[in-house]
């Protein structure tokens, strides 16, 4: 079994929804995962050098794309929280299951709503956020969707945007196996599948670069994870606007 292309076979919560006690094993894995080996620390990393240019107590809106158990929309509240500005997050996803499992693992808390929608059919104006991001999503989609998806985050962040995913590596496929081996048949299934559906450093930035988001920077960090993030060209100017955004937006 070769790494060299990513592989575009289906995983299992592509194409179904399991009971709710296996979507349940699902987002705890994947939230204990995040957490523990750096991919929660990777998005904040890059929310906190956007934040050197915001005032204390500003008003942040986030959407979080694809929010799966919602553990990274509530540490994006709680990092905006802890640092003095008032960050609101708007976590959504398109399935019933996985936004009913993000309600039930945190208490409800007014930073952070959520929303059940394609975030291609959202109902949000040109630049109704000013940061769109997401996490363990982009290994879900065909190279051609990658670039639409970024296209409906340029158009919908009006300062910025902050994706993060696994990068495809041999050692992040041995680990993600045996993690995987005590939990359920659609973890065993799903979690080395997602390691071989995931991009390399260099594929991520050249769909950016077709997708005309030429400003979005490729990190890697610990954990075999990356981010392909960046702010608008422009003055850091929290009342910019998108160059698409409608009059009142």
């Amino acid at each position: 079994m070769s790494l060299a292309n990513r592989s575009l076979a289906r995983e299992v919560m592509d194409d179904h929804e399991p009971p709710p006690r296996t979507v349940d094993e699902v987002y705890r894995f994947l939230g204990a995962i995040t957490r523990w080996l750096g991919g929660t620390r990777a998005t904040l990393r890059r929310f906190e050098a956007f934040s050197r240019h915001w005032r204390p107590g500003e008003r942040i809106r986030v959407l979080e794309v694809a929010c799966g158990g919602g553990d990274l929309a509530r540490a994006l509240v709680a990092w905006g929280r802890a640092r003095g500005f008032d960050l609101r997050v708007t976590a959504l996803d398109l399935g019933e299951a996985a936004l009913d499992c993000a309600r039930r693992r945190g208490g409800a808390d007014p930073r952070l709503t959520f929303l059940r929608a394609d975030v291609h059919e959202a109902p949000c104006a040109d630049a109704a956020f000013d940061y769109v991001s997401c996490a363990l999503f982009f290994h879900h989609l065909t190279d051609v969707e990658v670039i639409a998806t970024l296209r409906a985050f340029d158009r919908i962040a009006r300062r910025g945007i902050v994706v993060n995913d696994l990068i495809r590596r041999w050692r992040l496929l041995a680990w993600t196996w045996l993690f995987t081996r005590p939990f359920n048949a659609v973890l065993r299934h799903d979690g080395p599948l997602s390691v071989r559906r995931a991009f390399r450093p260099f594929e991520l930035a050249a769909l950016a670069d077709r997708a005309g988001l030429s400003w979005l920077r490729v990190r890697t960090h610990f954990g075999h994870r990356m981010t392909l993030a960046g702010e608008r060209p422009g003055p850091p100017d929290s009342s910019c606007q998108h160059p698409n955004a409608r009059p009142g937006s």
